[in-house]
């Protein structure tokens, strides 16, 4: 029938969404144990250091951030700055920042009274993720980055095929700050 055929088809996604994959798994594998969750609900700020022209890419990380910890969207006058309001109550500030370098190639988020890093390596096919307290120097672990090249992005989409309800959350989660 047409709707068993139509569930066959491929569905592609925004390729900005399969670039944030590996940046996604290493900050969420931060809160894997059951012994971080509680560091969810401190969360207090954000800040993404993106590439120039990747601007959406840092959106959809936003996005994806706020929809997976329920945060509801605030409207504010700078277009670099984004509020949310999380599920206590709690404000939630994030700093988009463009630089140089990768499509995303920074992300700090503060929890309570801990700092967690996720930053594209120089060599540039590894991410080094930390954790410690704002000021720290902590001792990065590595991750790997991905390849941001669109024959890898479209190989990996490609691969991964079926619908994106995770990526439709996170555009719905940030779409009226567009």
């Amino acid at each position: 029938t047409a709707h068993r055929e139509a569930k066959q088809r491929l569905v592609l996604c925004d390729l900005n969404w399969t670039r944030v994959d590996h940046v996604r798994f290493a900050l969420a594998q931060f809160f894997d144990h059951p012994a971080s969750h509680h560091r969810l609900a401190k969360i207090s700020k954000v800040r993404i250091d993106f590439a120039p022209a990747f601007r959406s890419t840092a959106f959809l990380f936003t996005g994806w951030l706020g929809a997976q910890l329920d945060w509801q969207p605030e409207k504010t006058s700078s277009p670099d700055k984004l509020r949310f309001t999380g599920r206590a109550g709690r404000t939630v500030e994030v700093e988009l920042r463009e630089r140089e370098g990768q499509p995303i190639h920074e992300i700090a988020l503060t929890a309570g009274d801990a700092e967690f890093l996720v930053t594209h390596a120089e060599c540039g096919d590894l991410l080094e993720v930390s954790r410690g307290k704002p000021g720290e120097n902590p001792i990065p672990q590595l991750m790997p980055a991905g390849k941001h090249d669109s024959v890898n992005l479209m190989s990996e989409e490609l691969m991964r095929g079926g619908p994106h309800h995770v990526y439709l959350r996170a555009v719905n989660c940030v779409r009226d700050l567009l």
